[in-house]
């Protein structure tokens, strides 16, 4: 049975196994992949910064991790957006994995109250499975970048072949550093770090930018300069106003991969091969501070053709797409509920009115905030029912519920429903008669397999009987069901 829970990066061993599955999905299939190193990746986990949260998640089955995704959101921007990596090895697909993951995704998402998940898909060649499993949830393909690689070291005979085509650089000056940003350029080096995030193509992605400041700055680079060298040029004119610049990453913990990430050139100075200029001079630093690297990677959007120009002339080659996709989903109240089952399989509902009639259901509630499913289940039925003392139950059911009425401010509910076995008892929770009728339960009732199939009102969810008599007949599912509504 496949369970998902959040890793600890700090226990070591563990981040290393969760790694190892993570890289094992994402480089399969791929001539020149380029995935976070564990290092890199490993402190990003282990020393979160206030800009971003990031989670690792793992798909377990007897203790080993068999699938991985990687879960982020900001916290001081673009509040509404979430972003996921979802990994899993071949040899472990075609087993729910995937979907279970983003099940956990989908209940995390809606315990934050966002709306929007994005993602980076990775596309050597159509059909990719990864593409085709977010095509079926439902994501839709908003940008399109080429990924593009040269060897190195790179050559010298195209690199003279280049120097002497760009000719002389005439009204501007460049200047290089490798590592932080010296600190009489940080304004320029913030400023134009904002005109990129405005240049840059994004296709139909939502996206909130936020200005740089020297503070943004200077903590961005501090993060980063742990697990990266930068290597920079920045264009300057003659009177000292910025131009452009160009900046590559040299991973303190990947001996066989480049990454050259931004390029840019101001609209007011282009026209007069700056970016030609810029990289010929980041080349030159990365020769002095190369070591194993075997390839410069880049990206290029399908629709930026004059940088695509300047790439092929530096002798890039596309190795595969880069597809950024999203889907933005209702605003659904999460809520953990436990299917409870005594020794005669009798099952524990609870009652609410509404004004269209009864409803029985599963006994549980909504998450608060910072809870986990499991977390959020045992806090419910203690309350409701009474019971604490039981074991991590297994994952039934995924159900979510567009309608509205079900949760006032919300769209809808979404109920994850777990699986528990248990002596008979009465069931008596920590909340009084009036509490509970302040949260709509007004009545908790054992029902009989028999008295289920007789009774002609409503069950939450909705073909609870059939549903129970498969569980029975069956056993647990391997990962969680999603339930049509």
């Amino acid at each position: 049975m496949i369970s998902i829970r959040e890793i600890d990066p700090a226990d070591l061993a563990l981040f290393d196994e969760w790694y190892d599955a993570f890289r094992a999905g994402a480089v399969a299939g791929r001539e020149a992949p380029l995935v976070a190193a564990r290092e890199a990746l490993g402190y990003s986990l282990r020393n979160p910064g206030p800009l971003k949260t990031r989670i690792a998640v793992g798909a377990f089955e007897d203790d080993r991790v068999l699938g991985a995704m990687l879960f982020e959101y900001r916290l001081a921007d673009n509040l509404d957006a979430i972003e996921v990596e979802i990994d899993v090895p071949p040899a472990h697909r075609r087993r729910g994995i995937g979907t279970a993951l983003w099940q956990w995704a989908v209940t995390r998402s809606a315990q934050l109250g966002r709306t929007i998940v994005q993602a980076e898909l990775a596309v050597p060649a159509d059909p990719a499975p990864g593409a085709a499993f977010a095509e079926r949830l439902g994501f839709q393909v908003e940008h399109v970048e080429d990924h593009l690689v040269v060897p190195l070291p790179y050559d010298e005979l195209r690199l003279e072949e280049l120097r002497s085509e760009a000719g002389r650089l005439d009204g501007y000056r460049l200047t290089s550093w490798a590592g932080l940003c010296p600190p009489e350029h940080q304004q320029a080096y913030a400023d134009l770090h904002t005109a990129m995030d405005l240049d840059v193509p994004t296709g139909g992605m939502t996206r909130e930018v936020v200005p740089w400041t020297v503070e943004k700055l200077e903590a961005s680079e501090a993060r980063i300069d742990r697990t990266h060298l930068a290597l920079v040029t920045m264009a300057h004119t003659l009177d000292d106003q910025p131009a452009g610049y160009t900046l590559i990453y040299l991973s303190r913990g990947d001996i066989e991969n480049a990454q050259q990430d931004d390029t840019l050139v101001l609209r007011d100075h282009r026209g007069h091969n700056l970016g030609t200029f810029l990289k010929l001079a980041n080349l030159e630093q990365l020769a002095e501070h190369r070591t194993t690297q075997r390839f410069l990677h880049t990206w290029t959007a399908l629709t930026n053709a004059p940088m695509r120009k300047v790439n092929g002339r530096f002798g890039f080659r596309a190795v595969e797409q880069n597809r950024e996709v999203e889907l933005k989903v209702p605003l659904l109240r999460p809520a953990a509920r436990g299917l409870i089952l005594d020794e005669e399989d009798r099952v524990l509902l609870v009652r609410f009115e509404f004004a269209d009639g009864p409803l029985w259901t599963t006994p549980g509630g909504g998450l608060e905030a910072g809870e986990t499913i499991l977390e959020g289940l045992r806090r419910e039925l203690v309350e409701e029912v009474g019971l604490s003392d039981f074991a991590d139950p297994p994952h039934l059911w995924h159900e979510e519920m567009v309608a509205e009425g079900h949760a006032a401010g919300y769209d809808g509910v979404l109920n994850d429903t777990f699986l528990i076995r248990t002596k008979h008892f009465t069931p008596a929770g920590s909340l009084s008669a009036e509490e509970l009728r302040a949260e709509n339960v007004h009545a908790l009732r054992w029902w009989t397999r028999d008295e289920l199939a007789a009774y002609d009102g409503r069950f939450g969810p909705r073909n609870l009987p059939a549903l129970l008599d498969r569980l029975l007949s069956t056993g647990p599912p391997s990962t969680p069901v999603k339930l049509d509504v």
